[in-house]
């Protein structure tokens, strides 16, 4: 390695150190603001009575103003039910009349923890607000029918409310909601809220924009809160915006709403006849988060879906019917439920690339019971259809090796005269027929396909730990070992990507004399800083790809220089006009 190399190896490295700190100092867990505290009825959680203000066109419920839960004093003994299929285990409390957790039976947190949806949270999911003053929890009359559970209150209207849950197949839960006037007045129910439930991560190290609210409007407009969004805007410290405690979406009415991780969410189906026009968020310091000392705890994201009025006449009824999908981000599960919920998967511009990838993954499978191995025979298939196209960008840049005399000819002559060197070496390029730019055609064309892999990776619960070889999970790094003192995490898999990858450039360009030419071989260097804590499934397509893209150049590079020949001018032919 040259002096150069070794400057730019070396500044990767610290830039390495760098981006950590700056994506810790910056998007890492923050310290809960301080508040009054007061006891939650829900398992002694301790809540903030006070939530500074933020959003455009905030309500006036319990949630912007800070109104305290109540203390277990205030309500009855609470009483739970439960409803189970193959897939999930429901726990309903009647603290609110509504969903405590969600415990995915089939996926597992660390090890053999299970997978538990809203554990964190300090509402249950569904509850609802909005009608009396300083309640967030109100006590229901709890009773199981059958397959059913069934709550019931009565509003200080008058006004009976009834709310039955139960199982559909797989991870839905249904809830059959009436509202029942018996008065002979009319009566109007103001704007109300249901909890949506809480986007929480499942490790420390979660990315935190992978943790955010998704609403689907019925234009067919997907709206989208993260966890970052309520952070200080800024750059070069500059601050254009500061922190927010509420973010609140545009009023429009939606067909669902829902909250998520990277891995998972919880989406509510409401009715067409009664939809939300709102989605109000606020981040949720996890102060109970495993891990005791270990650094700050991580943030969740809570969101609640708001309704307008409902006006009851005289001795009338209202039902209306909610589904809650709680369960893994499985394309084929969110798009099944319709309505548009694979948007959730935020693949955007990209879709069109990450469909098929993801398609041809799952069904490759269904053959190969090791994701790793998957993975690598899906880089092969891709590389054997690109070989054809790789081979010819490899006999352009022997083309090129054959030119460079000619090409060094001309830069001397016309060293004075940039201008007439450029127009000339174009000159020569068409005399010869050779296209500068043919080997950069495979990169470009691959390009797709590694963004696409890479969006498709970062919601791919199917690959959630799925070993192989050292690798314990292929959507976590394959950290095999951390660096006493600096906390730096040892990652195989990126070292030897990069490495494959330097080899690669300078096999590709083994005469480099320029600085600029020199500097390219040593590119690949700061994807390391990129790259080092990804999860190990992207590192380990990259690099089968630069195994095959080593032998495939190194294959071709045995060929002699092509001898090359003026490229015939063809003569203008026209039809001659006899009088």
């Amino acid at each position: 390695m040259d002096r150069k190399g070794w400057i730019g190896l070396i500044f990767c490295v610290v830039g390495l150190f760098a981006w950590q700190w700056y994506v810790l100092t910056h998007y890492g867990p923050r310290q809960a603001p301080k508040a009054a505290q007061t006891t939650s009825p829900v398992e002694g959680l301790k809540l903030p009575t006070t939530v500074s203000e933020g959003g455009a066109g905030a309500g006036t419920s319990e949630i912007e103003s800070g109104k305290p839960l109540p203390s277990p004093g205030t309500l009855p003994p609470e009483e739970t039910a439960v409803l189970e299929n193959a897939q999930i285990k429901v726990i309903f409390t009647s603290w609110g009349g509504a969903i405590r957790s969600i415990e995915l039976k089939n996926q597992r947190a660390h090890g053999d923890e299970p997978l538990v949806l809203n554990r964190f949270s300090r509402e249950p999911v569904l509850n609802l607000t909005g009608w009396e003053e300083g309640t967030a929890l109100a006590a229901y009359r709890c009773s199981q029918e059958g397959k059913d559970v069934v709550f019931v209150r009565t509003l200080a209207n008058g006004v009976e409310l009834r709310r039955r849950y139960q199982l559909n197949t797989g991870y839905e839960v249904r809830l059959n909601q009436q509202w029942v006037n018996p008065a002979p007045r009319e009566v109007t129910l103001p704007r109300w809220r249901l909890f949506v439930g809480l986007g929480e991560p499942i490790h420390r190290q979660d990315p935190p924009g992978s943790i955010a609210a998704n609403w689907f409007s019925l234009q067919g407009k997907l709206g989208r809160i993260g966890l970052p969004d309520f952070a200080s805007a800024g750059l070069l410290g500059f601050q254009w915006r500061g922190a927010r405690s509420l973010i609140d979406s545009p009023k429009e009415s939606m067909r669902w709403v829902a909250v998520k991780s990277q891995f998972y969410a919880t989406v509510l189906l409401p009715p067409g006849t009664l939809p939300p026009d709102r989605l109000i968020c606020l981040p949720e310091p996890l102060l109970d988060f495993p891990g005791g000392g270990k650094g700050q705890p991580p943030s969740g994201l809570k969101a609640w879906a708001s309704f307008p009025d409902i006006v009851l006449p005289p001795g009338s009824s209202l039902a209306t019917t909610y589904t809650v999908f709680a369960g893994p981000k499985e394309y084929s599960l969110l798009k099944s439920l319709g309505q548009g919920t694979d948007r959730i998967m935020d693949y955007g511009f990209w879709g069109w690339i990450v469909k098929p990838l993801l398609w041809c993954m799952v069904h490759l499978h269904q053959l190969l019971p090791n994701y790793g191995v998957v993975i690598i025979v899906f880089t092969l298939g891709i590389k054997a259809v690109f070989w054809p196209l790789q081979s010819k960008a490899n006999r352009h840049m022997k083309e090129m090796q054959a030119l460079n005399p000619r090409i060094k000819e001309l830069q001397a002559k016309y060293k004075e005269q940039p201008e007439k060197a450029q127009a000339e070496l174009m000159k020569l390029y068409r005399e010869f027929g050779v296209n500068p730019i043919g080997g950069c055609l495979p990169v470009a064309v691959q390009v797709p396909i590694f963004i696409g892999f890479y969006t498709m990776l970062q919601s791919a619960v199917e690959l959630r730990h799925q070993s192989f070889l050292w690798i314990h999970d292929l959507t976590r790094p394959d950290t095999v070992a951390t660096l006493p003192g600096i906390g730096l995490d040892i990652n195989p898999l990126p070292l030897i990507m990069v490495g494959t990858q330097i080899i690669v450039a300078r096999m590709s360009s083994p005469q480099a004399e320029n600085p600029q030419a020199r500097m390219m071989q040593w590119m690949p260097v700061f994807f390391l800083v990129f790259f080092y804590n990804f999860a190990a499934a992207l590192p380990l397509y990259w690099t089968v790809n630069n195994l095959v893209s080593m032998a495939q150049t190194y294959w071709n590079l045995r060929k002699p220089v092509p001898t090359l020949h003026r490229v015939k001018k063809q003569k203008a032919s026209g039809l001659s006009l006899r009088k």
